[in-house]
């Protein structure tokens, strides 16, 4: 063996070394489920968004034009032959009414011009879901939005799916249904917390299942050799509980000190918190262990906090005073937070709401084989709402003839070439 090669294998003995992830002494619990769909579920829904740059400024990338749009398919599990009910673009994006589908968010040269564009949408997000309250860009002469158009557009993406979300729990869906939402169950930085913790409430209230689907994110990464051992010594679907270790050393890098995104509850407008609970990997088909999810669930659908949803209480009023339940407390001001770690979990969550929902899943997962690595209905709406390059060049074409009379717009503005992440939105693990 010559010397490029004692090279290459030292090389590819490192790389290996260096890829073997170390396993936990003690590895998570697992079960199994089979598919089942009870007749006590009313219907099935899902949504997911997209976001994309279709436009730019060629001496100012960031700034230009982005199109966003939101999906929501619904299916009644009792007649799945019937068809899927959808609010939002059709897959193949031929009918030219699927155009207004996707709505657009405009950061131009013009400064005066884009505090208009970001008035308008403050003026809905504040009317429709009592986001954060801040000081409307037309009234403050500072404004000046360094984000970049995709970020922008991101947001008002996010904030749409919450609305969807909204609108599926208090008037779409009958009692006794279950939708599924993509992504974190996190408010992140566009909605307020006491807006996302009422909506779990509701959902409660209106007996409909809430079910967040996160495919990405370090805990997700973490997460992937552990779903790998497991997928080796079982061929059927299974799951368990993200042990609280691994979330732990999820957040082992997180710059700041309270860890907001692992929150939950919300007694103001500054939180940055949630309702997702009672992280769950799941793993429909172990012969291809990436398909695996990590599934949140609604916190107020847990047996210790459901009666919370009807009291005037908040939920770290509940943990600390109800349920004389462990919190974490800041470094420095002693203020308590209550951790997804926190919660209380008894046996009637695993047996009444993560085995059966998990079971309905799979038989979604079970309609269609392989079905993107989602569940079956959310890989639906993932799939078909996505701005491809395909829908982004009809999209400009349409725009582009609007524009057929403006010099200045087509002598400006350049098409984008298409970013092939799904969101440009800030990092929440």
């Amino acid at each position: 063996m010559d010397i490029y090669d004692r090279h290459l294998n030292a090389i590819r003995e490192n790389v290996e070394a260096g890829m073997a992830r170390p396993l936990p002494s003690v590895m998570p619990e697992y079960r199994t489920v089979e598919p089942c769909i009870y007749p006590t579920t009313s219907y099935i829904a899902a949504l997911d968004g997209t976001d994309q740059q279709i436009f730019y400024v060629p001496y100012s990338r960031e700034q230009g034009i982005a199109a966003w749009g939101v999906l929501y398919v619904e299916l009644d599990p009792r007649d799945p032959e019937a068809g899927i009910y959808r609010d939002g673009p059709a897959s193949n994006f031929l009918v030219r009414e699927d155009l207004f589908y996707y709505h657009l968010t405009m950061d131009l040269l013009n400064p005066e011009e884009n505090r208009c564009f970001r008035n308008d949408f403050y003026a809905i997000r504040q009317t429709l879901s009592s986001a954060r309250p801040t000081e409307p860009p037309l009234l403050n002469p500072k404004f000046n939005n360094k984000k970049g158009v995709r970020p922008i557009a991101a947001v008002e993406r996010a904030t749409g799916e919450w609305l969807s979300l909204r609108a599926a729990v208090t008037h779409q869906l009958a009692p006794g249904s279950l939708v599924l939402k993509d992504g974190r169950f996190n408010c992140q930085m566009e909605q307020a917390a006491s807006w996302v913790d009422e909506l779990g409430r509701t959902a409660v209230r209106n007996d409909v299942r809430c079910v967040a689907v996160v495919k990405s994110g370090e805990v997700y990464s973490m997460l992937c050799p552990l779903v790998r051992e497991v997928a080796k010594k079982t061929d059927r679907a299974f799951y368990f509980i993200v042990p609280e270790a691994t979330i732990n050393e999820s957040y082992a890098n997180d710059v700041y000190t309270n860890r907001k995104t692992l929150m939950l509850g919300g007694k103001d407008h500054r939180d940055l918190a949630g309702i997702g609970a009672l992280w769950t990997a799941f793993c429909p088909d172990p012969k291809n262990y990436m398909t695996f999810v990590v599934l949140e669930f609604n916190v107020y659908d847990l047996h210790h906090y459901k009666a919370l949803v009807r009291e005037p209480k908040t939920l770290l009023d509940w943990q600390q005073n109800i349920l004389n339940g462990e919190v974490h407390l800041t470094e420095k001001k002693n203020i308590p937070h209550l951790y997804v770690t926190d919660l209380l979990i008894d046996n009637h969550d695993i047996e009444n709401l993560v085995e059966p929902t998990l079971r309905e899943l799979l038989w979604l997962c079970e309609q269609e084989v392989a079905r993107f690595g989602y569940p079956n209905l959310l890989g639906l709406a993932h799939h078909e709402v996505v701005l491809t390059s395909e829908k982004a060049s009809l999209l400009r074409q349409k725009y582009l003839e609007a524009f057929a009379t403006s010099n200045i717009i087509l002598s400006e503005l350049v098409e984008n070439p298409l970013d092939a992440t799904s969101h440009k939105l800030h990092n929440i693990t």
